[in-house]
């Protein structure tokens, strides 16, 4: 059975494994980055499966001091949000994916934490991610071409009410 629970020192080197296989759709990192990103991270848990980390979900809140460009161009207009940085799982369409986003929108709802953000690939057009976000309530808020290299799709969850 699948479980849930805050990540450790000791789930770096899985982490890594798993981010190594999808470097393509994320950003590589070592054991040292990992580290680093854990201890400013505002949540960071991982699906354990039979012994075995098989997901991970890597998140920020405000001004944690992040050097994603991604990240700054959230934190630079929110100042209540959860920023998902990252997520990977070893075996899609298991559910983790979901079962960790439901996990942090009830972190998140706990601590009244108003948006929950994230970006994804639009060109190229990251589809699985496109789906799998807008299934859960994601809502595209602008398009960004921060880097060189690629152009996102800012995305925003909202947990609280406007008005609230």
């Amino acid at each position: 059975m699948a479980t849930i629970r805050p990540a450790t020192p000791e789930d770096f080197s899985a982490i890594k494994a798993l981010n190594d296989a999808v470097v393509a759709l994320t950003s590589p990192m070592d054991v040292s980055r990992i580290a680093s990103l854990h201890a400013i991270s505002c949540y960071h848990r991982v699906v354990e499966e039979g012994g075995t980390v098989s997901a991970f979900l890597l998140v920020f809140g405000p001004a944690s001091g992040y050097d994603s460009p991604y990240y700054q161009w959230f934190d630079q207009r929110y100042d209540d949000y959860a920023y998902i940085d990252r997520i990977v799982v070893r075996d899609r369409a298991q559910g983790q994916g979901r079962m960790l986003y439901e996990n942090l929108f009830s972190w998140a709802g706990q601590r009244e934490v108003r948006y929950i953000v994230c970006e994804y690939n639009a060109e190229p057009l990251n589809e699985v991610s496109r789906k799998f976000h807008a299934a859960l309530g994601f809502k595209e808020i602008s398009i960004e071409k921060l880097s060189a290299a690629k152009q996102v799709s800012m995305q925003l969850k909202a947990l609280k009410a406007l008005d609230e």
